[in-house]
C-alpha cells in the first residue's frame, strides 16, 4: 500500500506539473552591496575571507557584486549600491586605484572598512583615531562570548570613538595589566573591523556588525546539519544517527549528493528509505550540487537536466528535498547559479573548496534567495566560551561531516551534546520552502511535504530498518580460487625451468673448460 501511495504522488507530481511555475523567482527588489578587495592574499586565506563576506551578505538578502580594487571604474559606485565594502586582505598590496578612493569618499551610502590600512579621510567619516597594536595576544569578548584569538603581529584599533558611536566587542591583552581596544565600531553610515576571520566568534561578530551596519537586526536559531552524505554513505550509522537526533528532540538537516543512474538498484533504494526516515524524523534534506569537471560555459542545460533527474529520482522514492546546497562559489558563477540555485527559494551555502572549485562564466553577481543559510563548521562554534547564549544574526547551518565508522558516530553525539545550543525547528517557525523543476513542485511548510500544491505524507514502515541493516548480497563466483590455484601451478613451473637451466648452464660450462684443458 506504501508503495501504491508513493507512485501516486509520483505520478500527480508528472501530470498536473504544468501548473507549477517555470523556476523559483528571487527577490527583485533586494538591494545591491559592492564589496571592493586588494589582493587574494592565498598565504593567508584571503579567498575564504571574501567567500566568507559575499555567504554573509547573501544570508542577509543582499545582492553582491565583487570587485578587486585595480578593476573598479570611476563612478562605478553611483549604480544604486546599497553599500560598499572595503577588504583589505594584505595591506602591502595597496588598493592602487584612485578613482575607488575618491568615489568612496564622496559616496553617502553604508561604508565599511575591514583590516588594515584605513585612510584619514575614512577616520574623518568615523570621527575617530587609529591606534597600533604590536604583538599582542588577545581575546575578544562580545556579549556574554570570549575566544582567545591567535598571535596578531600587528593590528589597528579605532580610538577617541564619539560616545554614540556603537561598539560591537573588544580586544583584552593578556598582560598582568590588561589594556582594552575597541572591535568593530559603528558611527552613523560607517563602520570599521580591524580585522576579520572566516571562523568562531570573529566571523559571529563581524555579521552581528555588519547587519547592524545595515540595519538589519533579526536574530536566528542554527540549523545542526550534516554533510557529506551520498548514496555510498553507511546507511545503518546515518540510520543511527538521525535516530539519536530524534530521540534528543533536536531538529536537523542533511546535505546530500544523489546519482542519475542505477536508481533501480537495491542500494539506491536503500539510501532512499534512509533519507525518507530522516524526514519522518522531523530531518530535512538539502540536495548537495555534485563535483562537476571538465564542464564548459555550453553545459548549462546538461546541468539543469542533471539537477532535474536528481530530483524526479528522489520524488519518485517519495523522498522530498527542501532547498539546495552548493559552495559559494556557485553563486558567484551566472551557468551555475542559474542551473542550480535558482530552482529552489532555500539554499545553504557551504565553504569554497578551492580544490573542487571550476569556472564556467564567473560574473561575480551574487543573487539572492527566500532563505540562505551560512554554512559553518562545528569545530569552528567549540573553541567559544558560554555558547549556549551565541546569537546568530543570519540564517545559519552549523555543520559536521558525516562520521564514517561506529567510533566517529560517537564522537559526533558527544560534540553535538557539547555544543548545547538552541536548534532551530523548521516544522515549527515560518519555514516555507520551494523547488521548481522540470515543470514540477515540491515544497515544505510548517512540518507538511507538498508536490504541486497537494500534500503528501512520508511513508515508512517497520520493514524499513530491516533493509536498511541487510547486508549487501555477495555475487557468488563460479570459479573461486581458481585463478588463484593456477597462478600457484605456473609460479612452480617457472621455478622448475629455471632451476633446470641453471644446472645446464652449469654441465655446459664444465664440458666447455674441459675441452681447453685437453
Amino acid at each position: 500500500m506504501n508503495k501504491i501511495r508513493v507512485v501516486l504522488c509520483f505520478i500527480a507530481l508528472l501530470a498536473f506539473g504544468i501548473l507549477s511555475e517555470p523556476a523559483v523567482k528571487a527577490d527583485d527588489n533586494s538591494q545591491k552591496v559592492l564589496l571592493v578587495y586588494d589582493s587574494k592574499d592565498h598565504i593567508h586565506q584571503g579567498e575564504q575571507r571574501i567567500d566568507s563576506l559575499q555567504r554573509i551578505l547573501t544570508g542577509m538578502n543582499l545582492k553582491v557584486k565583487t570587485e578587486k580594487a585595480s578593476d573598479y571604474k570611476k563612478g562605478e559606485l553611483q549604480k544604486g549600491y546599497a553599500g560598499v565594502i572595503t577588504l583589505i586582505n594584505w595591506d602591502k598590496a595597496g588598493l592602487m586605484n584612485p578613482s575607488f578612493e575618491k568615489d568612496r569618499e564622496e559616496y553617502d551610502g553604508i561604508k565599511l572598512h575591514i583590516g588594515e590600512g584605513i585612510t584619514p579621510q575614512e577616520l574623518q567619516q568615523l570621527d575617530a583615531k587609529v591606534d597600533k597594536i604590536y604583538q599582542k595576544q588577545l581575546t575578544l569578548m562580545v556579549d556574554e562570548n570570549s575566544q582567545q584569538l591567535p598571535f596578531s603581529q600587528t593590528m589597528e584599533p579605532l580610538v577617541d570613538i564619539p560616545k554614540n558611536a556603537q561598539v560591537i566587542g573588544k580586544l583584552i591583552t593578556q598582560e598582568k595589566n590588561q589594556d582594552e581596544y575597541n572591535y568593530g565600531v559603528i558611527n552613523g553610515k560607517n563602520g570599521y573591523l580591524p580585522f576579520f576571520e572566516a571562523k568562531s566568534l570573529s566571523l559571529l561578530s563581524a555579521t552581528k556588525l555588519i547587519t547592524q551596519l545595515f540595519k538589519n537586526n533579526q536574530t536566528f536559531k542554527p540549523l545542526l546539519t550534516f554533510t557529506g552524505v551520498s548514496p555510498y554513505t553507511d546507511m545503518e550509522i546515518l540510520d543511527e544517527l538521525s535516530a539519536y537526533c530524534e530521540k534528543m528532540d533536536i531538529p536537523f538537516a542533511i546535505s546530500t549528493v544523489s546519482v542519475a543512474k542505477n536508481t533501480e538498484m537495491q542500494a539506491f533504494n536503500r539510501f532512499a528509505i534512509s533519507l525518507r526516515r530522516i524526514e519522518d524524523r522531523n530531518g530535512l534534506i538539502f540536495l548537495n550540487a555534485p563535483v562537476i569537471g571538465g564542464a564548459t560555459k555550453d553545459t548549462g542545460t546538461e546541468l539543469s537536466g542533471l539537477f532535474d533527474g536528481y530530483l524526479l529520482n528522489l520524488a519518485r522514492q517519495g523522498v522530498y528535498p527542501v532547498g539546495i546546497s552548493t559552495p559559494g562559489f556557485w553563486n558567484q558563477d551566472q551557468i551555475l547559479r542559474q542551473n542550480s540555485l535558482k530552482k529552489a527559494n532555500t539554499w545553504m551555502l557551504l565553504p569554497n573548496s578551492t580544490a573542487k572549485m571550476v569556472d564556467l562564466n564567473v560574473d561575480s553577481n551574487s543573487s539572492v534567495a527566500k532563505k540562505s543559510y551560512y554554512a559553518v563548521n562545528a569545530s569552528s562554534i567549540d573553541t567559544i566560551k558560554n555558547r549556549a547564549e551565541l546569537k546568530f544574526n543570519i540564517p545559519t547551518a552549523v555543520t559536521i561531516a558525516m562520521p564514517n565508522s561506529s567510533v566517529k558516530l560517537r564522537n559526533v553525539k558527544e560534540q553535538i551534546r557539547k555544543l548545547d545550543l538552541n536548534w532551530e525547528n523548521p516544522s515549527q517557525i515560518e519555514f516555507e520552502s520551494r523547488i521548481n523543476f522540470a515543470s514540477s513542485k515540491l515544497s515544505y511548510k510548517l512540518g507538511q511535504y507538498f508536490v504541486n500544491e497537494s500534500p503528501v505524507e512520508i511513508n515508512v514502515n517497520s520493514k524499513d530498518k530491516n533493509i536498511i541493516n541487510a547486508p549487501s548480497t555477495k555475487n557468488k563466483v563460479l570459479l573461486k580460487g581458481f585463478f588463484h590455484v593456477q597462478g600457484r601451478i605456473i609460479t612452480v613451473i617457472f621455478v622448475v625451468i629455471f632451476i633446470v637451466l641453471i644446472v645446464f648452464i652449469f654441465i655446459g660450462r664444465k664440458i666447455y673448460r674441459n675441452k681447453f684443458k685437453r
